[in-house]
């Protein structure tokens, strides 16, 4: 449900190490100038090369074309411009101080990223930006956030009853199958979207841990017998009384989860392949499946909590939809106000190649 102003935010409050490194040593070419500051090509690149990648994986051959990339690389800088704007009016507002705790907890939020201290480390060393450099960053983009949160979010009126319950009798419609009509294309792509996270998580929902042990299609016959044998010995532990969790942290080969002891969280029927679901669905809380094969591999599913599907009403949903239209009406505020601070600033672009 959050809006374009609420991912910004998160972003200057957050942001991943290479797109905060401080470019002056590259010798490279200026792809914008703001008030005299100068973004490079290669400011640009860091932001774009995995937007791009993303792009070329999921678009079509006939919208998969340099002046389709192009277009998609000088929105990225439209918005780098933007951010540097805010960031220079952050810098000179004298309301805008950050302190040491605020500075301690954005840089803790970007830490908790890495598994260990020496993996951050590694990846500044990687980056080649040192640790007093970082934290300079952290403390601008805090600065950034500071300033959205003194110039927009304090100044949105909260929404009014009768306009929380039209936009829920809107979901109510999508939801039973109807039209949406008189609507945007934009709201109605929201509110579409609202929809279906509103039926996922008042639908029928469980919670459980597993142990995967990882085969492929391309998987011999002796590494698929291994794999079996592997998962058969971890099954008969855990039915010996060993802990379910100590044995996913150990030998589970799904990563992700096996940091937490295995646990998927939360999910519900259609977030995974159908023999899993099957399998984890038909469980009762605190029991063990059988053996699983999907396409990943062996599994082994612990059922940790049930909860059962509801109606959905006003009441439960009441304080999203509320939060939904500050940010709505935050980001229409963000927009105009930003317009403003760019149409006063000084900016100079150079073409894209």
């Amino acid at each position: 449900m959050k809006t374009k102003l609420f991912f910004l935010a998160c972003a200057l409050a957050g942001a991943l190490i290479h797109t905060t490194l401080d470019s002056a040593e590259v010798i490279d070419r200026t792809v914008a100038i703001v008030n005299g500051e100068h973004i490079l090509l290669s400011d640009l690149e860091k932001i774009t090369g995995p937007t791009v990648e993303i792009y070329r994986a999921q678009a079509s051959q006939t919208e998969l074309t340099s002046d389709k990339i192009k277009e998609l690389k000088q929105k990225i800088l439209d918005q780098m411009i933007d951010d540097r704007i805010l960031l220079q009016q952050a810098k000179k507002d004298v309301r805008i101080k950050i302190s040491k705790r605020e500075l301690e907890q954005g840089m803790a939020h970007i830490k908790s990223r890495f598994k260990n201290d020496a993996e951050f480390k590694a990846e500044l060393l990687k980056e080649k930006i040192t640790e007093k450099k970082f934290n300079e960053k952290i403390e601008e983009q805090l600065m950034a956030l500071k300033l959205i949160d003194l110039e927009i979010k304090s100044k949105v009126t909260p929404p009014g009853d009768s306009e929380i319950r039209s936009l829920f009798g809107k979901i109510k419609k999508v939801l039973d199958g109807q039209e949406l009509k008189d609507e945007s294309e934009d709201d109605k792509k929201d509110i579409e979207t609202i929809a279906r996270i509103i039926k996922k998580n008042f639908n029928e929902r469980i919670r459980a841990r597993h142990v995967l042990i990882r085969t492929s299609a391309d998987s011999s016959m002796s590494e698929q017998t291994a794999a079996r044998k592997k998962i058969e010995e971890i099954k008969e532990k855990v039915k010996k009384g060993e802990d379910f969790l100590e044995l996913a942290q150990k030998h589970s080969d799904d990563k992700g989860s096996a940091r937490n002891g295995g646990d998927l969280g939360y999910f519900t029927r259609g977030d995974m392949v159908p023999e899993f679901e099957k399998a984890a669905f038909s469980l009762g809380v605190g029991e063990m499946s059988d053996i699983v094969r999907t396409e990943f591999g062996y599994h082994l599913i612990m059922l940790e909590e049930k909860k059962a599907s509801q109606k959905v009403s006003l009441e439960l949903v009441q304080n999203d939809l509320s939060e939904y239209l500050m940010q709505k009406a935050a980001e229409k505020k963000y927009a105009s106000w930003i317009k403003v601070l760019r149409a006063k600033a000084s900016v100079k672009i150079n073409p894209i190649e």
